[in-house]
């Protein structure tokens, strides 16, 4: 039986014959007949149909197929019903205009602007270097060009000058270059922040206005930051690490963090350079933690990213005594050595002696402390307070210096504390008994009940003396010129006379070294003879004490030897220290008096260095021999004494020493301190301050790097022209993306 005509629903009618056409188009014919769904006869339509008639039947079921049928064509649409009902929102298809070669020509985009490799839809800015969308055409690129960031670019493009014509400067662009880089040096030297350039042009040309290089200068502080970072301190790190490459050094390493909160670690690079020996700042490392590991690494990746072959060139190692940096099992000097198995490793002296001192303190009373920092916080911040001690300093003649804070990291901040409390020590108890009687408060009490009993002066009188035992030995190794050939003889000579306080002379004249008993009573001196020095005895001789007291005091001081003499002991392994001990035959005194024959020791512990073994002894021995001829004389500093020696010629104007000198003036770059970084840590403390605590490690670095670019010479004697060979471009070409924040 054949269908009957379709049936559309439309607008909630059914509608037939008159609308075929129509619904031809709008439902397009399908390959295959179309047959109405067989119901199952479980379905109720099925059970509804079969209760009509055949008419009835067929018409209905025609339209149950055209239901579905609209259905479905209608959820495949565009603008189906039911995704409207849903709120399903279409995106809309946007325009763009395209770019049009005419755009070159129109005045208002000429010479700014180009076809971009993104696509006809976009436009490319020249002096922004940037993609503009042509979403509206002409009007977005009238936009852009209104806008301020377009116009100082354009501004900046104009001013620059043609590439073929970038490097062949003027005599006048060339001296502005020169003056500009002399600000930059001035603004480092002086520590001063860079905001500074900002007024400092001007400046010079409301003074000079005649002065037509004044007139020229441009550099403000993005360009003189820019300036640090990529002329003046990459000239001197590129140089730095040019000799490295080529030439044998050392390497001094510590860490800290800074008042940005940014912790550090600082290379400083031990090195013969032009016949002295130079602590030349290398690089500054950010880090997140201090672990052996992470050092290492930073370590390694520095040296292979500058090419410096660390392995061949790397001969010596500094650092303080810190588990990560020094410890026996994994710490950055046993990687090294993995790597360097020769690497002479040394703990800074300084930072040994001051522990040594701080712990043999420990044995003294509390109190004594404690007094040093009440006296320094009554009187700190209070100007009437100072100005009422003047009185008294006036009243018992002694001259008006101000007291001093104790430090911890200042390691020789402690004997002068005590210097100025012994000098001020009257007026200070003359002040505080007015203060208690005056002031009714509880700190003056405190203080003058410790400056009323007996013995405080005898322990401040013993300080006195037993401080500048470390602290001597301490300022000798903070020199940054060669110390490792007295190291072994200056660290004896300071055990030996801490022992000679408190041990018999006799035992200690005939016992090595190492094998002292410095604990056993046997060996002591009795009490009443233990050397504590001539102020402390002339103080007991003078006054009366109690007995108890003294005795007392006798005891404090005798620990206060023995441990210092410990703590020596322990941080000193003198059993091992035959290398340094070899070392002495760098003095000048120890060649001139032929003190040792032979270096065959020194050269085998150091065989990596020593290109010839038996020349190197020959030369040794012939030096002995030929000192009668050369200009040199014991008092000599030693990288002069091996410089005289390496330029010493036989008569027919060869060498006389080629190999002996080479070797030695190798062995000078050797380190014996890691003070050097602290020096570089307290620099960083001076320019990073509280209002400047955004500067970024490249501009700490650059700033750094300047610095020793100028040393040895003012701002204003800097020869720029001689000391950085790169020419220096206009701030365009400079490649120098600072950011605000490190233009402080």
């Amino acid at each position: 039986m054949a269908h009957p005509p379709p049936v559309l629903k439309v607008n909630g009618d059914y509608v037939t014959g008159a609308t075929e056409a129509s619904n031809q188009r709008r439902f397009p014919p399908s390959p295959w007949p179309l047959t109405p769904p067989v119901p199952s006869s479980s379905s109720s339509n099925h059970f509804y149909l079969s209760s009509l008639n055949q008419t009835e039947s067929e018409t209905i079921s025609s339209h149950l197929y055209v239901r579905e049928l609209t259905m479905d064509e209608e959820s495949d649409s565009y603008d189906s019903g039911e995704e409207k009902r849903r709120g399903v929102k279409h995106k809309k298809v946007r325009y763009c205009n395209k770019y049009s070669v005419a755009f070159e020509s129109d005045p208002i985009f000429k010479g700014w602007i180009k076809a971009s490799t993104k696509g006809d839809q976009y436009a490319y800015c020249i002096p922004c270097d940037n993609h503009l969308k042509l979403s509206a055409g002409k009007t977005d690129l009238k936009r852009h060009a209104e806008k301020k960031k377009h116009k100082d670019a354009a501004k900046a493009v104009q001013n620059q000058r043609p590439i073929n014509n970038m490097f062949n400067l003027t005599v006048n662009e060339s001296k502005v270059n020169e003056a500009e880089l002399r600000l930059a040096a001035f603004i480092t030297e002086h520590d001063l922040p860079m905001t500074v350039a900002d007024h400092l042009p001007q400046l010079v040309n409301a003074m000079c206005p005649d002065s037509k290089i004044a007139k020229e200068i441009k550099c403000a502080r993005t360009k003189v930051t820019a300036l640090i970072n990529h002329v003046t301190g990459e000239e001197n790190k590129a140089k730095l690490i040019n000799h490295l490459k080529e030439n044998k050094f050392s390497l001094i390493v510590d860490e800290s963090t800074d008042k940005g909160c940014i912790k550090h670690l600082c290379m400083v690079a031990r090195v013969m350079v032009e016949n002295d020996v130079k602590d030349c700042f290398l690089g500054l490392i950010p880090l997140k933690d201090a672990t052996a590991e992470s050092l290492y690494n930073h370590v390694v990746e520095f040296f292979s990213k500058h090419n410096i072959p660390y392995k061949e060139n790397l001969i010596g190692f500094a650092a303080d005594g810190a588990n990560s940096m020094l410890g026996e099992r994994h710490s950055l000097s046993s990687l090294l050595k993995k790597d360097i198995p020769h690497l002479f490793v040394m703990k800074c002296i300084c930072h040994s002696f001051a522990l040594c001192a701080s712990y043999a303190c420990l044995k003294l009373p509390r109190s004594l402390e404690d007094l040093a920092r009440n006296i320094y916080s009554y009187f700190h911040c209070s100007p009437k307070r100072m100005g009422d001690f003047e009185e008294f300093q006036k009243f018992v003649h002694v001259k008006p210096h101000k007291l001093l804070h104790p430090s911890q990291t200042r390691w020789l901040s402690l004997e002068m504390v005590v210097s100025r409390l012994l000098e001020q020590y009257e007026a200070l108890k003359l002040y505080f008994t007015n203060a208690v009687l005056g002031d009714r408060l509880t700190t003056p009490e405190i203080i003058l009940e410790r400056l009323s009993h007996p013995v405080t002066k005898l322990y401040l009188l013993f300080l006195e003396y037993v401080l500048p035992v470390f602290n001597n030995l301490n300022r000798q190794m903070q020199s940054e010129s060669t110390q490792v050939h007295v190291l072994y003889n200056s660290v004896t000579a300071g055990l030996k006379t801490i022992l000679g306080c408190y041990i018999e002379q006799g035992y200690l004249n005939k016992t090595d070294l190492t094998k002292i008993q410095f604990r056993d009573p046997g060996k002591f001196l009795p009490l009443e003879q233990i050397y504590l020095g001539v102020k402390v005895a002339l103080e007991l001789r003078n006054s009366t004490y109690d007995m108890d007291e003294v005795k007392r005091f006798r005891l404090c001081c005798l620990d206060c030897y023995i441990e210092a003499s410990s703590q020596i002991f322990k941080r000193f392994n003198f059993d091992c220290m035959t290398i340094v001990k070899s070392l002495n035959a760098l003095s000048p005194k120890v060649v001139i008096a032929k003190e040792i024959p032979s270096i065959i020791e020194l050269i085998s512990s150091f065989r990596t260095i020593a290109t010839d073994i038996q020349a190197i002894d020959t030369e040794w021995r012939l030096l002995g021999n030929s000192l009668d001829s050369m200009n040199v004389n014991p008092d000599m500093m030693p990288q002069k004494f091996w410089c005289t020696v390496s330029l010493t010629r036989q008569s027919d104007n060869s060498l006389m020493f080629p190999n002996l000198a080479v070797f030695m003036q190798t062995l000078l770059s050797l380190p014996h301190s890691s003070a050097t970084v602290e020096r570089i840590f307290s620099a960083i403390n001076r320019m990073k301050t509280k209002t400047r605590n955004k500067l970024s490690t490249e501009t700490i670095t650059g700033l750094l790097h300047t610095k020793q670019l100028i040393k040895g010479a003012c701002c204003y004697d800097f020869n720029s022209a001689a000391t950085c060979k790169t020419t220096v471009p206009p701030f365009s070409l400079l490649g120098a993306k600072c950011n605000r924040r490190d233009n402080r």
